[in-house]
């Protein structure tokens, strides 16, 4: 047990924390995984920093830093044992400042929390392992599917960091839409001047292979080793690539509208869309299609199959643009043409507010109303349309209807996403892992998309979406050179049952299933014929898999559930029926941010409340839960990243709604009531979230009344649900 102790330091943070320090340090001291207590004012200048290191060098790297918010020491801390060569991986801290100090009015009731909170840290700390720095040589090489811009500029950013580069491109030549643009607002040059410095860099580079006219079948692997299967048109033989990872930059498709009669597309071949357009105004052929004759009179209709339920539910963002910038090529080059544009809204974002305003200068008629029907007659097109501002109908025949169609995702994402990994959302584009903070990554690690297979973007966001997905990937790759603490997921392959269940709800894609080829067995029946593999050094730490596995073979490497077991157990030592103690499971993204600034603002809420970090909230099993009750917590709640937002993957919040929804419907099963467990989505822009959710938690421990354990009646049935 000598081994398993660690120092204690509590901060009083320049002596402003109102605790009885005194207290704390008795009380500290008399603890059997305590080692030694010392109390410092300042932890995180030189003194304290240099008092640290010297209890790392005393303990064998186990100290328990009871201060304020890690997020504030830790990297502090953590830059100064590394700049001396002493391993940070088994400090441990308790947030003695934000969590309890600053939000509990009376100090012995702060002072109590604290102490519990230590201790239960202590638990943690008992059985940590200091983690070791792993490497891994993987292939210096990125297949980018998508000859796009988007996809050329990714491989030029990551051919220019040192990657050898293999372009794939489904059509015959590259540059995607972007290379038949008449003109690219608000630059005023045509897509192919855009893209002609590009193509010339991209014929120089012989670190860049462009295979065109190639489709990608479907990819196997994990980053550092994926394997992409692919054809092309003159080989229908499946070919393959190895790469250490994949950018998707399939960009998007134009919509064509031939459901919709009303417009009569593809009946009337004086009926374009607004990509149709641009591919005639760039090839200089401006002539009516149905006769050849000179183009005069041209009527444009915004918002096609765009806000519509039945086809695109939101704005496709760049059809007002694309409109405004085809009607001025139209001007410069037939100045008496007479165009009018047909909406609902404008929405020009950016500079893009200047050439709408040059287009009205410029003889633009924007008419606010809808197109009533399109038919032919007398071998000319007719336009009926309601003006809204006039309350009028009108009818014209003009020489060209175009129409700004919709903007949606390529063909073929879903497909690529059974093996790639990425999630797709329900309009088709690929799921970005956190569209405020981690846009470009998807849930597949390794795998980054950039461009319009996001979302529609102008031609100067998907330049710079690629960028930022290049400099993404060399972080990830390093070069070649993997190279970090191993923190996260360890699997014990003896324990392995098969089950999939790592592998299919890791919200990164990490845990691969590796048929068992070699393995003998004398009894065919009892051999797993796939086990799970997990690559420590790729994980991210999140421990949804730990939560979810039947036999417990895979376990944070930093937080396994002996540790997770013992410290509930610990942090609840003095919890009974006098004492109803409210147990709060937060996640180390969002929640922890809310909470601290809960601190920060020093709002209060009881202190019959005690906190305990996981990383994700994805972490917290059916079984910790239902181990807090049974160590004398009358409720437990965890708190989670607001739903789309979990930070690790976009999923550990929803897997652990799961496992709070079924550990509530056990409890009711066997007779307790429960509403003692609930899960509460937060987000720090609203720090009211968590004192909201945790008053209803201590309020309904109050309500409720002392559990079945607190009655010794626990297994006899004898709560009633209400």
């Amino acid at each position: 047990m000598a081994d398993n102790k660690s120092a204690v330091l509590v901060c009083t943070c320049g002596k402003q924390l109102q605790l009885d320090y005194e207290l704390i340090k008795n009380a500290v001291s008399k603890m059997k995984l305590a080692a030694s207590v010392t109390v410092h004012d300042l932890v995180c200048q030189e003194e304290g920093l240099a008092k640290i290191s010297e209890l790392v060098d005393k303990h064998g790297g186990r100290v328990v830093i009871a201060a304020c918010t890690n997020q504030k020491i830790q990297p502090r801390i953590d830059e100064h044992l590394e700049s001396n060569g002493k391993d940070s991986t088994q400090l441990q801290y308790v947030n003695i400042r934000e969590h309890s100090a600053w939000v509990h009015e009376n100090q012995d009731e702060a002072t109590r929390k604290t102490i519990d909170m230590i201790r239960g840290v202590l638990a943690r700390s008992a059985g940590s392992t200091p983690r070791q720095v792993e490497k891994k040589d993987v292939p210096s090489h990125v297949t980018v599917v998508g000859g796009g811009i988007a996809g050329i500029e990714a491989a030029l950013s990551l051919s220019n960091l040192g990657y050898e580069v293999t372009l794939i491109e489904l059509e015959e030549e590259l540059g995607g839409h972007v290379i038949h643009l008449p003109v690219v607002a608000p630059t005023g040059k045509s897509g192919k001047e855009i893209l002609t410095g590009r193509l010339d860099a991209l014929q120089k580079n012989k670190g860049i292979s462009v295979m065109t006219k190639t489709r990608v079948k479907f990819v196997e692997g994990e980053m550092g080793s994926f394997i992409v299967h692919y054809t092309t048109d003159e080989n229908e033989d499946e070919k393959t690539i190895e790469t250490s990872a994949i950018v998707m930059a399939t960009g998007f498709r134009e919509f064509k509208p031939t459901m919709m009669d009303e417009y009569r597309y593809g009946r009337n071949p004086d009926v374009l869309t607004q990509f149709e357009l641009s591919c005639m105004l760039s090839e200089g052929a401006l002539a009516r299609p149905s006769d050849g004759e000179e183009v005069k009179d041209i009527v444009m209709v915004q918002c096609v199959g765009s806000r519509d339920e039945e086809y695109k539910r939101d704005c496709s963002k760049l059809c007002c643009t694309f409109a405004i910038d085809n009607s001025l090529s139209i001007i410069e080059r037939v100045p008496d043409a007479k165009i009018r544009v047909i909406y609902m809204d404008i929405r020009v974002p950016f500079e893009h507010e200047m050439i709408y305003k040059e287009s009205r200068d410029k003889g633009v008629d924007y008419i606010r109303g809808r197109i009533s029907r399109i038919w032919e007659k007398d071998g000319k097109t007719h336009v009926q349309f309601y003006d809204s501002l006039l309350n009028q109908y009108f009818e014209i025949t003009p020489d060209l209807v175009v129409l700004s169609s919709a903007i949606l995702p390529p063909e073929g994402t879903r497909e690529l996403s059974e093996t790639l990994g990425y999630l797709v959302e329900d309009d088709g584009h690929i799921k970005e892992l956190y569209g405020k903070l981690r846009r470009n990554e998807t849930r597949r690690r390794g795998v980054i998309a950039v461009g319009g297979v996001t979302r529609p973007q102008f031609v100067f966001e998907a330049v710079t979406d690629a960028q930022a997905g290049a400099l993404m990937l060399h972080t990830e790759l390093q070069g070649g050179s993997i190279e970090g603490v191993a923190r996260g997921a360890v699997l014990d392959v003896d324990d392995c049952v098969g089950c999939s269940l790592c592998a299919q709800q890791c919200p990164r894609g990490v845990p691969l299933m590796i048929e068992q080829t070699d393995k003998e067995e004398e009894d065919e029946e009892q051999k797993f014929i796939f086990i799970a593999s997990i690559d420590t050094l790729l994980c991210h730490a999140c421990g949804v898999c730990q939560s979810l596995c039947p036999t417990g073979a895979t376990q944070l490497n930093f937080l396994s559930n002996d540790q997770l077991w013992s410290e509930i157990e610990a942090t609840l030592e003095d919890a009974g029926p006098d004492y109803p103690i409210t147990l709060c499971f937060y996640c180390e993204e969002c929640s922890v941010s809310t909470i601290d600034i809960v601190g920060t603002r020093k709002m209060n809420y009881p202190a019959s409340t005690r906190l305990i970090p996981v990383p994700c909230a994805g972490r917290v099993s059916i079984i910790d839960i239902l181990k807090a009750l049974e160590s004398g917590a009358s409720t437990v709640m965890i708190a989670a990243c607001e739903t789309d937002r979990c930070h690790i993957g976009g999923t550990g919040n929803e897997i652990a709604q799961v496992q709070v929804d079924v550990a509530r419907e056990i409890l009711t099963a066997i007779g307790w009531n429960g509403e003692r467990v609930d899960m509460f989505r937060m987000f720090s822009a609203e720090p009211e979230r968590f004192t909201t959710a945790i008053n209803e938690m201590v309020k309904r421990s109050k309500e409720l009344g002392p559990t079945p354990v607190h009655k010794g009646t626990s297994g006899k049935w004898m709560e009633a649900s209400k």
